[in-house]
């Protein structure tokens, strides 16, 4: 179980990490732009993996890594959509507890066995997740409806990402991981491509921009707002694909941590990465810390010393 909780753990401290660049990065560009940003370069992270390691391409291998591909980018969208609208320390609980619980919940159903305190450890783990995110004043005015709908679908799309993923055979290797990374990519150029021919679905990608014009300047010259925007955005891209480089290790200590144990433990683990994403958001946006926070911290690390012992 140790090794597990090494994998998941070094999991959700580049996805923490990752999710904080995209989110910042989304506030500059384009949501869509952001998020095939990430995956262009996780899939070249993965194609480096597998033309090293290998795996078996079987039919399950290859369900399995399309399916939660296309979940996962569903999730990516709207989870950068939901962090650029903000609170960060708001929205990152919520979608937590949303992609823990659909994989705890699948093990549940198919009958899971794990030692009663590794159970207690997973609720450990959740609590602790949530706690992370918390501030002690949240402002709930400054989400909006449609920014808690965005981080409600990126945690049940996560969530049944990571189902997907652990039912890919052993031998797949990163096989699924890798299809999962590519076939997210190709569904976000595809969008990206209809987005800027189709006015149906260039409207339908503008709604998960909707912040940024909400924070555009009521008055000034658009011409130097546009030259001043100009270097921003190039550090938000920059940003966007830095993001990148980290998802893709965090999918392949993902796949790797999924081969090895439950799903439940795996997920729930991998969902500590608000810990990440608040310090960072602490650090770099002066978003403060508090005692409740601080006492999620606390049970996270709890969690995964218990499961590290079981």
């Amino acid at each position: 179980m140790l090794l597990i909780v090494v994998l998941a753990l070094g999991a959700a401290l580049l996805y923490g990490t990752a999710d904080f660049f995209s989110g910042v990065a989304a506030r500059r560009i384009a949501v869509l732009v952001a998020t095939t940003i990430n995956y262009a370069v996780a899939t070249v992270v993965l194609v480096i993996v597998v033309l090293t390691v290998g795996g078996v391409w079987s039919t399950t291998a290859i369900a399995s890594g399309v399916t939660a591909g296309l979940l996962a980018a569903v999730g990516f969208l709207t989870f950068t959509a939901a962090l650029a609208a903000g609170p960060i320390s708001l929205l990152t609980p919520l979608i937590a507890l949303l992609s823990s619980a659909v994989p705890v919940v699948v093990a549940l159903v198919l009958g899971d066995h794990l030692a009663p305190i590794a159970w207690v450890a997973v609720v450990v783990a959740i609590l602790g997740s949530v706690l992370i995110g918390l501030e002690r004043r949240v402002d709930t005015r400054s989400a909006k409806p449609r920014t808690l709908l965005f981080a409600a679908i990126s945690g049940l799309a996560f969530g049944f990402a990571t189902v997907a993923l652990d039912l890919a055979p052993g031998d797949a290797g990163m096989v699924a991981v890798f299809l999962d990374t590519t076939s997210g990519l190709v569904l976000l150029l595809v969008l990206l491509g209809l987005a800027r021919v189709v006015p149906a679905m260039r409207r339908a990608m503008a709604v998960l921009d909707a912040h940024q014009a909400d924070d555009e300047p009521a008055t000034g010259s658009a011409q130097r707002a546009a030259v001043a925007a100009a270097d921003p955005r190039r550090r938000a891209r920059l940003l966007a694909a830095g993001a990148g480089l980290l998802i893709g290790g965090a999918n392949v200590l993902l796949m790797l941590a999924l081969h090895e144990g439950s799903v439940a433990v795996v997920a729930v683990l991998v969902n500590l990465y608000p810990v990440a994403t608040v310090l960072l958001a602490w650090i770099v946006l002066r978003e403060r810390i508090n005692a409740v926070q601080g006492t999620g911290v606390v049970l996270a690390v709890a969690a995964s010393v218990m499961l590290g012992l079981v």
